[in-house]
């Protein structure tokens, strides 16, 4: 024979139990939202029901429909199993039966997931076979973080000087081209779309490779255009995504770490052999301002005016005009 304590323990919470289901009947019928006919059926039995079949223990937050619907069964089966309406009340601890139907279901409520800035945390790993961009660059994970107008940043933004090269980093199809307009958040871009639908979006590029078009196939690899800051670009940068199956982006900064290329500088080998003839912008060096040098005219010889000759009186030279010939006065003597 059980212990007198042990039979007063295990009769004290189904007594409380069946306290509080006719309590909540006679308030319910009280206000006239359940009648009479269903107060037998609302309080249920004080024991668990004898199932034939899987049963459910009810967790705090539970309703019909919500184990109904965990349970893959419709909220009637349900009810006429446990012989219920939808004025039964149900309580965390109770035991229900399941339709002969019902999938296995968890005995626990789903967590509700935690929201948090980034669309996914962690990423997809989605294998690339070159790095996006020439190196010397650097990166880092900001995928998730707000932008204006209440959008998140899709991609990882690979920093770069203005004109180094940009990557296929699959074999693949070019798919659309973005075209720099005023008001335009891509500026220059290109998707690169591989065959099982994932597609790569660069954007921020100065120039596109000559002779790639929508369409073109690409190989990985293969140039195919140079780093810029066209659109909503305040630096020389790659903005890169990635969209699994032609989806939603993903943190892409597990995609690229994985070919880590930010210290290779090396152009791979072209479908063509030789790079595209495309001369990347140089940045002019600054000019150190002058002092202008003042340039004295060169000294030249004193002139020297020679006077008019005037040809003495007594030093004639040959050719000279002739001073004319006074001859004195002869006087007469008087008488």
């Amino acid at each position: 024979m059980p212990h007198v304590s042990d039979e007063v323990d295990g009769a004290g919470p189904r007594t409380a139990s069946t306290r509080s289901r006719w309590f909540f009947a006679i308030v319910m019928f009280a206000i006239g939202i359940v009648p009479v006919s269903e107060i037998a059926s609302a309080v249920g039995p004080s024991s668990a029901p004898a199932c034939p079949g899987a049963t459910y223990s009810v967790v705090s937050g539970d309703s019909w429909s919500r184990i109904a619907s965990r349970s893959g069964v419709s909220m009637t089966a349900l009810m006429n199993a446990n012989k219920a309406t939808t004025a039964t009340v149900i309580h965390p601890g109770q035991t229900l039966c399941l339709p002969a139907t019902a999938a296995a279901a968890p005995t626990t409520p789903p967590t509700t997931p935690t929201t948090t800035a980034k669309p996914v945390t962690g990423g997809t790993i989605v294998p690339i076979d070159v790095f996006p961009a020439q190196g010397p660059c650097s990166y880092g994970d900001t995928y998730g973080a707000p932008r204006g107008g209440g959008r998140a940043h899709e991609g990882v933004d690979i920093i770069a000087k203005a004109g180094q090269w940009i990557y296929a980093v699959k074999d693949g199809v070019l798919s659309k081209k973005y075209l720099d307009a005023p008001g335009s958040l891509s500026g220059n871009g290109w998707r690169l779309t591989i065959g099982d639908g994932t597609y790569f979006f660069y954007a921020h590029l100065s120039t596109f490779a000559p002779g790639l078009a929508v369409g073109s196939a690409v190989k990985a690899g293969q140039i195919i255009g140079q780093v810029g800051m066209t659109g909503d670009a305040p630096i020389p940068h790659l903005h890169f995504e990635v969209h699994p199956g032609g989806g939603a982006s993903v943190n892409p900064t597990p995609v690229v770490k994985a070919v880590d290329g930010c210290k290779n500088s090396a152009v791979p080998p072209q479908p063509n052999g030789i790079p595209p003839v495309v001369t990347p912008p140089t940045v002019p060096a600054p000019t150190t301002p002058t002092v202008p040098t003042t340039v004295a005219p060169a000294p030249t010889a004193p002139t020297t005016t020679v006077p008019a000759y005037v040809p003495a009186q007594d030093h004639r030279r040959d050719g000279d005009p002739a001073p004319p010939v006074t001859r004195p006065r002869r006087v007469t003597p008087p008488g």
